[in-house]
């Protein structure tokens, strides 16, 4: 027989078999199962068939196995435990976790989340690791191929076969260091904004059609990157200013001065969810759910 010909088998004769060998009674067999007697009974034909042997044999008080029922049983009920073992429900013991999960940050909530990530990873879960790496456009394809756990980014909608959360929702704010002409000030105007030196940071991956085009196009800016740290630091460092996040700009200790982007045409500013996003493959993994929650919980 091959492994293709079980599909040919009922894999209920089996149990059906087992409880036949532990009860030695038909009667006592079909309670067991909560089935019939005349079901437990027709069981007994076809195990008779399947296996080309008698099985078992009545006496005075309910069945006797024959040698091979009881070198069948030796063999079997092993098999039976493996698949109960296979079909029961899965626990996740998170000291006892074993696994290495990946992250493609953006920087500042990398440098946000990784320490008390890690702390507590260390205390409840020690045998989890943690890789992380910045945010590239290549990024998302990474993800799809499996080579990647987690991505943390902007963004309001995920592509298809990728799962979503909302961690966080920032507010786009002018990011400024305290030398900057407009320190202190509670408000700017578009034409004072438009008149700036500014940085652009292009986040790989971000595009937010809710965004105003003047908003997402910053003009001739002076300095453009995709590393949102190193924005922030030239930003702390001259006279520059950049469109950055409110909880974000928090993250670089040399940044204090943030003010509201003024309104184009009376246009408001909406604000822009952080996401974390995973492929579906994941979805119902528990030790990927398990993360998904303490990640949150950082956030």
């Amino acid at each position: 027989m091959k492994l293709d010909d079980l599909s040919q088998v009922d894999l209920r004769l089996l149990v059906a078999f087992n409880a036949l060998m532990e009860e030695l009674s038909v009667t006592r067999a079909a309670d067991r199962l909560s089935s019939s007697q005349p079901a437990m009974s027709r069981n007994l034909r076809q195990l008779r068939l399947l296996f080309a042997d008698e099985l078992f044999t009545r006496q005075s008080h309910g069945l006797a196995a024959t040698p091979r029922a009881e070198q069948l049983h030796l063999q079997m009920r092993p098999l039976l435990d493996s698949i109960l073992r296979l079909v029961a429900p899965v626990q996740l013991d998170p000291m006892q976790l074993e696994r290495c999960f990946s992250l493609s940050v953006i920087d500042p909530i990398s440098q946000s989340l990784i320490t008390p990530l890690l702390s507590y990873l260390q205390e409840h879960a020690p045998l989890v690791t943690l890789k992380i790496q910045g945010l590239e456009e290549y990024s998302m394809d990474m993800l799809v191929a499996g080579q990647l756990d987690f991505i943390i980014n902007f963004g309001n909608e995920a592509p298809a076969n990728i799962h979503s959360r909302i961690l966080a929702e920032e507010l786009p704010v002018c990011v400024f260091g305290l030398k900057h002409p407009l320190a202190g000030r509670s408000s700017i105007s578009y034409e004072e904004f438009i008149a700036q030196k500014h940085v652009d940071c292009i986040l790989p991956g971000f595009y937010d059609e809710n965004l105003p085009d003047w908003l997402m196009n910053i003009p001739n800016p002076h300095l453009q990157t995709n590393n949102m740290v190193t924005a922030l630091n030239a930003v702390c460092d001259s006279q520059l200013m950049m469109v950055g996040g409110e909880l974000l700009s928090q993250y670089s200790p040399r940044v204090n001065e943030t003010v509201r982007i003024p309104f184009a045409e009376k246009e408001q500013i909406p604000l822009v969810p952080i996401r974390l996003l995973w492929h579906k493959r994941y979805h119902d993994d528990l030790a990927h759910q398990w993360m998904r929650n303490i990640i949150n919980q950082f956030m």
